[in-house]
């Protein structure tokens, strides 16, 4: 029965850390589904981080348990083997120690206020983007517009040299026509 009360309590503690304890709040109705989401993520990703530590503990627990039993008489050589046994599990044991060492020092920060920052102000980061790759295409454009602008000037300059060349060209034959020739009769 005492098993049963503590599971009830920590379903209620549960509830009261997923569900607002008056559902009419103002809290309730201010939140958006993408903050209902993110915070949902968030529990799940915290919740799924030692997993596999814990999972890879209790795979073991119940041979560590049959050893470490006093109730069973062992000879030398199940002792040897209980001991061996042990010795191979302790650098497995000693990393999840680690790791949850590790997770307990790092809840603090995934509640501090710069992380719920970053939260909050994900919608501003999309809409800077947003805006960024707005501006990104319209910079784009001008830059071919440019780049046309000056295939053009290029176009006509190229053109204006050539024009120039043959109006050089046509004047000199003119003044070559009209310069008098003379003769040299003798």
């Amino acid at each position: 029965m005492e098993a049963i009360d503590l599971l009830e309590k920590r379903i209620a503690a549960l509830e009261l850390q997923v569900l607002p304890e008056n559902p009419n709040s103002e809290a309730n109705k201010t939140q958006t589904i993408t903050d209902l989401l993110l915070q949902t993520q968030t529990m799940i990703t915290s919740a799924l981080s030692c997993r596999e530590a814990i999972t890879s503990i209790l795979q073991h627990m119940t041979t560590i348990n049959e050893y470490l039993d006093p109730s069973t008489e062992a000879s030398e050589l199940e002792v040897e083997a209980k001991r061996h046994y042990l010795l191979e599990l302790y650098p497995e044991l000693k990393g999840t120690v680690q790791i949850i060492g590790n997770f307990e020092n790092l809840v603090p920060f995934i509640d501090s206020s710069n992380i719920l920052k970053v939260v909050e102000l994900s919608g501003k980061l999309e809409q800077y983007a947003s805006n960024n790759l707005t501006l990104y295409e319209e910079s784009r454009q001008v830059t071919m517009k440019v780049l046309n602008s000056l295939q053009q000037y290029n176009d006509i300059q190229t053109s204006l040299k050539t024009l120039f060349a043959q109006l050089d060209k046509a004047v000199n034959d003119l003044e070559r026509a009209l310069k008098p020739k003379f003769s040299t009769e003798e």
